[in-house]
């Protein structure tokens, strides 16, 4: 029996009323010194849901103050801020629409002058490559982490998941991907510790393990999504030696947490891996069971094959949401879908 990408889904209890996900995407309007959202982001979000949006997932929430890497990124650690996302989800669930609060940490990926003099953490004291996102700095060395330090973190996304849905969220989206803290830990590159977290691939995904732990204390199962890549921000060449050692090794601890959501993300979907001829989504549904999304420059007539030759449950597109916020619409009536265009629309909320 095959699918349609507007046909409704089930996870558990959480039922969708489509395929189509709105990506996670940074758009850096949140107020720069409180890290709290306002009208203008709850009616960016309000509108994709207003026009059909099965599942909106949004861009990375920072997790506690050390976690914020460039200019207006939201939060959700503090009270108020937990408060300010509760428009957005009032607004997305007045048309049927889930949402779920990405949970993000940059680690180095940062700088002082984004920390308020605190200087960026991460699990070894290595540098990253390249400039910090519109402050156009070159990243600083990171203070590792001790042991105390590591455990805070893992209570804070905890706390911030608790707080998501304190906020009204339907569920939470675990970051561990694109170079960012946790995949700091998972990468031999920048995790050379000698302590529980480094070493071997086991003891270097025992931080996403142990986040993963604490934050489904707090948030049900089927509600926790992760989001894993290959590619590095910080480092475009970087590949898997072993992709397929890597997946099966993260599936078996979502399979242990009994998560049910993962979200491989890739420049463009269905491209092969550079050590491996299949393609990051090809090897992930040959070792997970449950909910797969499928990302990755997605065209729009490519979506519904995606779901009809059962290679995905879901499938997320990302700036073509921000270019149509009528994009379920367009799709259904097979209308014109406009381009996005960075010059005109990432600097505003339409």
């Amino acid at each position: 029996m095959t699918c349609s990408i507007f046909s409704d889904y089930k996870i558990g209890n959480l039922t969708l009323d489509n395929r189509i996900v709105m990506a996670p995407m940074t758009r850096g309007f949140a107020d720069n010194e409180t890290g709290e959202v306002n009208h203008l982001i709850a009616d960016y979000y309000g509108k994709r849901a207003r026009y059909g949006a099965g599942l909106i997932i949004t861009e990375g929430i920072v997790i506690n103050e050390s976690a914020k890497g460039t200019y207006g990124i939201p939060g959700i650690f503090t009270h108020r801020q937990t408060l300010s996302w509760k428009k957005v989800t009032r607004e997305v669930h007045q048309y049927n629409t889930k949402i779920f609060a990405q949970l993000w940490h940059v680690g180095r990926l940062s700088h002082q002058e984004i920390l308020k003099g605190h200087t960026p953490v991460a699990p070894s004291a290595i540098s990253a490559s390249g400039h910090v996102h519109r402050l156009r700095k070159p990243f600083q060395a990171p203070k590792p982490l001790s042991q105390a330090e590591i455990y805070q973190i893992i209570d804070d996304y905890r706390q911030a998941a608790r707080n998501a849905m304190e906020a009204g969220f339907d569920g939470v989206e675990i970051h561990a991907a694109h170079g960012y803290l946790i995949y700091q830990f998972i990468s031999e590159k920048s995790n050379i510790r000698q302590d529980m977290f480094g070493g071997s691939l086991q003891n270097r995904l025992r931080f996403l393990d142990l986040i993963i732990k604490e934050v489904k204390k707090v948030v049900p199962k089927n509600r926790i999504s992760i989001r894993v890549s290959e590619k590095k921000d910080d480092d475009m060449d970087y590949v898997w030696e072993q992709p397929e050692e890597m997946v099966r090794a993260i599936t078996e601890i979502l399979s242990k947490h009994r998560i049910k959501i993962i979200h491989p993300s890739v420049e463009n979907y269905g491209v092969a891996l550079k050590n491996d001829q299949r393609s990051l989504h090809e090897l992930f549904r040959k070792y997970w069971r449950e909910t797969l999304i499928a990302v990755g420059n997605i065209a729009p007539n490519e979506g519904a094959d995606i779901i009809e030759e059962n290679q995905a449950d879901l499938v997320a597109f990302g700036q073509l949401f921000i270019a149509n916020p009528d994009l379920v619409i367009r799709l259904k009536a097979n209308q014109e879908i406009f381009p996005y265009h960075t010059k005109e629309q990432l600097k505003c909320l339409n």
